[in-house]
């Protein structure tokens, strides 16, 4: 007789969470590209630190925070989405 698990099945992610979480590292590599980084190229500073440094590193950072965002998301399996 085969043993039954006490974990529940978890359901899969809703699919719009999914299409968030392909569409996430398109996003980053849009903003990397050559011509929107060259918008800030011979810009000014924020804080001392020349503005394609400062664009570079807020994407990157912003890409991070919404990467583990999602997947906190993803793995609760939340279908709730408001």
């Amino acid at each position: 007789m085969p043993r039954r698990s006490s974990r529940p099945k978890r359901r899969p992610p809703p699919r719009r969470l999914r299409d968030v979480a392909v569409l996430l590292p398109l996003l980053g590599l849009f903003a990397w590209m050559p011509p929107i980084i060259g918008l800030f190229a011979g810009r000014g500073h924020f804080f001392g630190v020349p503005a394609i440094v400062a664009w570079l590193f807020g994407v990157w950072i912003a890409l991070i925070a919404s990467a583990l965002a999602l997947s906190r998301r993803l793995d609760s399996g939340d279908e709730d989405e408001g």
